[in-house]
């Protein structure tokens, strides 16, 4: 007989089976977020489903170049980085500056004794050991062990080699020696953990102004006193304010794909400008900016061939007390003369040029007006019609009179022939072109341009000239180079010119897009397609990260160039400023109306 002697068996009573309690609060939230798993091997681990290795730098060239980490950062990779700065006893390290002085000291003495010639290696070796000495004697310099590790993460174990042959390939373009961690990934994998754990300890001595230039991007602050808020500096999160008058020139020039956020950009500019009471005009080719002009009580200008706003490109500037009018006179006929150029599509020869010079001299006589004699007394100014009359009488002038036909008689007529009846009494005037053909868009623009740089010369003061798709007046030469005069001569009339284009390849490759590069003293470049911004980078100077960073720069994003400052830039507006933005007229009509009826 069997004696089964087992206590589940046993009649003395239930015997209570351990439970385990279910985890609260806390800890069951990290057993949820845990992985099922972790593995580490000889040279990496794998955690659940994803594969990962750690590298770390073992040496360092003889100089190292300011950002260089910037070629690893800006990879297009998911890794963790982790730079750990030791500071060493200055103490100690001077007394093993000595020693090492005295040890090459006394290499050099025996090379010589042994009639040798000298070694440069060991003559600057010295040097560099003297001089680091010395500073950090006068506290200039610290001593540093540093270490820095990177650990990458791929989806299978194929991929992380193929990544890390990539990140060892970027080390060594910058001659810094790295490798894998070998037996201590799980180490290395908690040291790249933002826990400031440093368990591989592997470091290398370096002063402080080298270990400077770890930090992966060299970034200036542009704030100015008395400037406007631009948005948020993307490194540091810190304000961007600028005051475009406080630079060489206050002209900017935005270089952008559409749909990046220029026009947005220049509004905000606009909204804020007038806060500072700074007059704002506007060339407007698309009516975009008209929402922004009702909102701020401004002057909107239409021209179209049937608007009731004219613009007579023959009315000369108002004068000032003592000013020369002969210089003034002779300035405004060469402005006459690229005007006509445009109207007849092509440049003038020097027998033409001579005839239309002599013609307008004529049809201003005929109205009293000599350019020694002024014109403040004047009570009406020549117009298209009356310059085509004295051509028409002028030995062979008849020929460009038939080509001034479409803009006297013709299909165009009623735009350029018709006294002035437009001021720029508000501190907020846009001018319309969407309503005129396109043919005539380059023309628009050269007219209001030239209208308001007449007006803006007989009162200085600080104002802000936004042309917004200027390649339009760039496509001709003749406009290009009478852009090109107004920006030059912007700052003396304290007047701050912002181009704006979306054509940027042809703007660049313009013959006058460099010099107007060239004076533009700020400089915001968004989104550009890849061919764009490899140009972008030569005439720049850009970074390969910065270059990289505009292929892939989402709505509102930038580099702002200011002077020598330059900052990754997002522009930022409150909700109100955007609300003011993204409305259009019509809604603001709407709007209107619901007032009118009581709503």
């Amino acid at each position: 007989m069997i004696n089964l002697n087992l206590p589940f068996f046993s009649k003395k009573g239930k015997i209570k089976i351990p439970f385990q309690k279910e985890l609260e609060g806390f800890e069951k939230i990290k057993e949820l977020m845990a992985p099922p798993g972790a593995n580490f091997a000889l040279d990496y681990f794998q955690i659940g489903d994803i594969y990962g290795r750690t590298l770390l730098v073992l040496e360092y060239p003889s100089y190292l170049i300011g950002a260089w980490l910037s070629k690893v950062i800006i990879l297009d990779e998911p890794f963790n980085l982790s730079l750990f700065f030791h500071p060493v006893d200055t103490g100690a390290t001077l007394k093993k500056l000595e020693k090492q002085l005295a040890r090459i000291e006394a290499q050099i003495r025996e090379t010589e004794e042994k009639g040798k010639v000298r070694s440069p290696e060991l003559e600057v070796a010295y040097k560099n050991v003297e001089e680091l000495r010395d500073m950090l004697v006068q506290a200039e310099e610290r001593m540093l062990r540093v270490s820095l590790y990177i650990t990458l993460f791929a989806n299978d174990k194929k991929e992380l080699d193929l990544k890390t042959k990539k990140i060892l390939k970027t080390f060594e373009s910058s001659l810094i020696s790295s490798k894998q961690v070998m037996f201590q990934q799980k180490e290395g994998f908690i040291s790249t953990l933002p826990l400031c754990l440093d368990e591989i300890n592997a470091s290398y001595h370096l002063n402080s102004s080298t270990a400077s230039s770890f930090f992966p991007f060299i970034s200036t602050d542009i704030v100015d006193e008395k400037g406007i808020f631009m948005g948020v500096n993307l490194i540091d999160g810190g304000v961007v304010i600028l005051d475009r008058f406080k630079y060489e020139n206050p002209h900017l020039l935005i270089l952008a794909r559409s749909g990046s956020g220029k026009s947005y950009t220049s509004k905000l500019e606009i909204m804020r400008s007038l806060m500072m009471n700074m007059e704002v005009i506007v060339l407007d080719p698309e009516n975009e900016y008209q929402s922004i002009c009702d909102v701020y009580g401004g002057s909107f200008i239409p021209l179209s061939l049937r608007a009731d706003y004219n613009l007579n490109p023959f009315d000369l500037p108002s004068l000032i007390e003592n000013e020369n009018t002969y210089d003034i006179f002779k300035e405004h006929i060469s402005n006459l003369i690229i005007l006509i150029e445009i109207l007849i599509g092509e440049r003038l020869s020097s027998e033409e040029l001579a005839l239309i010079d002599r013609a307008l001299n004529q049809t201003y006589a005929a109205f009293n007006i000599l350019p020694k004699k002024g014109w403040e007394k004047a009570e009406i100014f020549p117009t298209l019609n009356d310059f085509e009359k004295v051509l028409r009488s002028t030995v062979g002038g008849e020929k460009i009179a038939d080509r001034l036909y479409p803009y006297i008689e013709g299909s165009f007529s009623g735009f350029l022939n018709k006294q002035t009846n437009v001021e720029l009494e508000n501190r907020l005037v846009v001018f319309g072109l969407k309503d005129l053909p396109e043919v005539l868009r380059s023309l628009g623009m050269f007219l209001a341009l030239s209208f308001i740089m007449n007006k803006i010369k007989r009162q200085i003061k600080r104002r802000l000239l936004i042309i917004d798709e200027a390649w339009w007046i760039m496509k001709q030469p003749f406009g290009a180079e009478f852009l090109l005069n107004v920006i030059k001569r912007g700052r003396k009339y304290q007047l701050a010119v912002t181009n704006i284009t979306q054509d940027v390849e042809d703007f660049l490759n313009s013959e006058y897009g460099k010099p107007i590069i060239t004076n533009s003293a700020i400089i915001f470049l968004m989104k550009q397609s890849t061919a764009t911004a490899d140009l972008l980078k030569q005439i720049f100077y850009l970074s390969e990260g910065e270059k990289n960073f505009l292929v892939q720069a989402e709505r509102g994003n930038g580099i702002l160039i200011a002077g020598n400052k330059r900052v990754p830039l997002y522009v930022l507006a409150s909700y109100a400023e955007d609300q003011i933005i993204k409305t259009r007229t019509d809604q603001l009509i709407a709007l209107e109306k619901a007032k009118e009826i009581g709503f």
